[in-house]
C-alpha cells in the first residue's frame, strides 16, 4: 500500500531505509515462493513460466494488463510509482494525466472531468476525515487519511463484499493517527462512501509545486499564471513540522473561509480545499497604523515557504487575476476542481525557447516582464527583447516581475533542475521524518 518510497536518501535515515526495503523485498518473496510451494506445488512447469519478450538491449519488457495503458518512464503522473497499472477508462483523468501544462486541451478535460469524493454522511465533511485499511476491515492497520467530500481518490477496484480499494496522497496533519506525510497510498474503504461529483465546467485551477505556480483556467483556455508558494517543512521550536507539506492531490474549492491569523500573519481570503488546508492570499503583518505590510512574505513567493496552505499573490497578473480575483470568482462558482501537483523527485523545469519574447522599461525600469503590459507600470510602454538576451547586457540586472511572474532565470531553472535530478533527493529533510511511517508498517 506504501506508493512514495523516496528512490534516493542520504545519511543516517537513508541507510536506515534502505537496510528496511531490502528486508521488506526479501520478506515479501519468501512468503510468495512458501505460498506458491504450498499452493501451487502440483502444478507442471510448463503451466507457470511465462513467455518473457526482451527489447533490442537484451532487458525485460512487462506484459500489459488487458484493458489497461502504460506510461513512459519518463513521464511524469500524479500516480507516478503506483503498481496499479491505468485501466484505459482513466486515460486523462487526473491521476493518469502526464503534468504538462502546455497540453491545454488535456488539462481542460481533466479539470471538468468527474471526481470521486468520500462520503460518510456527517455535517461539515469538508473537516472530517476517514481512514484507508490495509485489509478490507476497519480491525486492520490504518494505512493512510483522506478528506471526506473535498479530496479526490483514484479507484483501483470494487470488491463484491462492500469494500473498495483506492489510491490518494494521505492528508496526514499534526493531529492524524496515520503519519503518512503527503505519500501516495492505497488502502480500502467502504464502496458505499464513495461518491462520483461532476466539478465547475467554467473554471478550474493547477498548482504544480515544481515551479511554484498557479494556473487559471476558464472555459477551456489557460487564462492565467500566478506566482504561489506551497508548504516547507520547518522547526517551530521544540521540533520539525513534516505536517507543513502541501498535501497534492485532486480536490475541489468548498468554502470561503476569510481571514486567518497565524504567527501575527493575516492571511485573507482563505478557501477551504483539504481539511486544514487552504488557498489564500499571500499574508501580511500590520504596521502600527494598521496598512498591511508584505515585506517578509512576498518576496517568498515562486518558493516553498509556508505552513501547508498555498499563498497566491495579490498583485494583478496583466490578465486581471490575483487572489482577489479567485476569491470572487468562487463566490460565483461552485465546485471548483483545485488540482495540486507532486514534484516528484526526477521532474524537470523545461527551459524557455531563447527566441521567447520578454519585456522592459528601458528608463530605469528594475524588472522583466512576460507581456507588453503590467500592472507594476501601466502607463509603461515597454521595449522587446528575448528570453535568450536575458543574460546580458543591459537585461542580466533586472528582477523577475512580481505581477506577471516571467519565466525564471536559465540559472534558477538550472539550479532547482539539479536538486530534482535523479539521484539526489530535493528534501532529505523530509524523506528522514518519513521514517517513522515506514517503522509503523514494519511493526505491525
Amino acid at each position: 500500500m506504501l506508493r512514495h518510497q523516496p528512490e534516493h536518501a542520504r545519511g543516517f535515515y537513508g541507510v536506515l531505509m534502505r537496510k528496511f526495503w531490502v528486508f521488506l523485498t526479501a520478506a515479501a518473496l519468501l512468503f510468495s515462493a512458501a505460498g506458491l510451494a504450498e499452493e501451487e506445488e502440483d502444478l507442471a512447469i510448463d503451466e507457470i513460466v511465462e513467455d518473457v519478450i526482451l527489447d533490442e538491449d537484451g532487458a525485460e519488457i512487462p506484459a500489459e494488463t488487458p484493458g489497461t495503458f502504460a506510461v513512459e518512464a519518463e513521464v511524469f503522473t500524479p500516480s507516478h510509482g503506483s503498481e496499479h497499472p491505468f485501466r484505459e477508462a482513466e486515460e486523462g483523468t487526473y491521476w493518469a494525466l502526464p503534468m504538462d501544462i502546455t497540453d491545454e486541451k488535456a488539462v481542460w478535460e481533466m479539470l471538468t472531468a468527474p471526481i470521486t469524493v468520500v462520503d460518510i454522511g456527517k455535517k461539515s465533511g469538508e473537516k472530517v476525515q476517514a481512514y484507508l485499511y490495509r485489509e478490507p476491515d476497519e480491525k486492520s492497520l490504518k494505512v493512510g487519511v483522506v478528506t471526506c467530500e473535498s479530496q479526490g481518490v483514484r479507484v483501483i477496484r470494487n470488491i463484491d463484499n462492500g469494500w473498495s480499494e483506492i489510491e490518494c496522497y494521505s492528508s496526514s496533519f499534526h493531529d492524524t493517527k496515520v503519519e503518512a506525510w503527503n505519500m501516495l497510498v492505497s488502502g480500502y474503504i467502504q464502496t458505499k462512501y464513495l461518491k462520483q461529483v461532476t466539478p465547475n465546467q467554467n473554471l478550474g485551477i493547477v498548482v504544480d509545486k515544481l515551479n511554484q505556480r498557479l494556473y487559471v483556467f476558464q472555459e477551456g483556455k489557460l487564462l492565467s499564471t500566478l506566482l504561489c508558494s506551497t508548504g516547507l517543512v520547518q522547526w517551530n521550536g521544540s521540533k520539525y513540522q513534516p505536517y507543513n507539506e502541501t498535501r497534492s492531490g485532486e480536490f475541489l474549492l468548498m468554502s470561503r473561509v476569510g481571514t486567518l491569523i497565524s504567527d501575527r500573519l493575516y492571511c485573507d481570503m482563505a478557501i477551504r480545499f483539504n481539511a486544514g488546508d487552504m488557498m489564500h492570499e499571500v499574508p501580511h503583518v500590520n504596521n502600527a497604523d494598521g496598512t498591511p505590510n508584505y515585506g517578509t512574505t512576498e518576496p517568498k513567493l515562486g518558493t516553498k515557504c509556508s505552513h501547508g496552505c498555498i499563498r497566491v499573490q495579490k498583485n494583478k497578473t496583466p490578465e486581471g487575476i490575483n487572489m482577489a480575483w479567485i476569491w470572487n470568482a468562487v463566490r460565483k462558482e461552485s465546485k471548483v476542481k483545485f488540482v495540486i501537483w507532486e514534484d516528484w523527485q526526477g521532474r524537470q523545469i523545461p527551459t524557455p525557447d531563447a527566441e521567447t519574447p520578454l519585456f522592459y522599461n528601458p528608463d530605469k525600469g528594475s524588472y522583466y516582464h512576460r507581456g507588453s503590459f503590467c500592472y507594476s507600470a501601466k502607463s509603461v510602454t515597454f521595449t522587446p527583447f528575448t528570453y535568450g538576451e536575458l543574460e546580458d547586457e543591459p537585461f542580466r540586472k533586472l528582477k523577475m516581475c512580481p505581477y506577471c511572474a516571467p519565466e525564471m532565470r536559465e540559472a534558477e531553472i538550472e539550479e532547482r533542475n539539479a536538486a530534482y535530478a535523479e539521484g539526489t533527493d530535493h528534501d532529505e529533510l523530509l524523506t528522514s521524518l518519513r521514517q517513522a511511517y515506514y517503522e509503523y508498517l514494519q511493526k505491525n
